[in-house]
């Protein structure tokens, strides 16, 4: 179950439980290895985002996306846009470890932390995404 206050759930996840300081490379991002932990301070500060926003990689502050039309259409809550934005970065593995049960290697490294409260967070997310998008017609 999702933890009923869906930041502080997040945030735990991220820098309080087990697995959460333990370096990964997601392997398709030009980033040195990272934690769960870095990754919670760069979708959530935007001084850090813009510190890491080198190369390939650009951090978007979550000000600038709260403000977007799509964001305000949706009806995204913060909590949402930041859970988005960590799977649209190097998380996107530690997440999809958790869903797929592998690889073992990466399952074993997350030290049982499933990020209950976070993937909740991405699929509503998607969700009101979906309801406020259309696809273009040439799809």
């Amino acid at each position: 179950m999702p933890a009923p206050r869906l930041w502080e759930g997040m945030e735990a996840e991220h820098c309080r439980r087990k697995g959460c300081e333990t370096l990964f490379s997601p392997g398709n991002y030009d980033t040195p290895p990272t934690t769960a932990a870095a990754e919670w301070l760069v979708a959530t500060d935007d001084e850090e985002g813009k510190r890491v926003s080198v190369g390939g990689r650009r951090v978007i502050g979550v000000g600038a996306l709260m403000d977007h039309d799509v964001v305000k259409k949706a009806g995204l809550r913060k909590e949402e846009v930041v859970a988005l934005k960590l799977y649209t970065g190097p998380m996107f593995l530690l997440y999809n470890a958790v869903l797929r049960g592998f690889p073992a290697a990466t399952v074993e490294r997350l030290e049982g932390n499933q990020y209950t409260t976070t993937i909740y967070c991405i699929v509503s997310g998607i969700i009101k995404l979906s309801r406020a998008m259309k696809l273009p017609e040439n799809r």
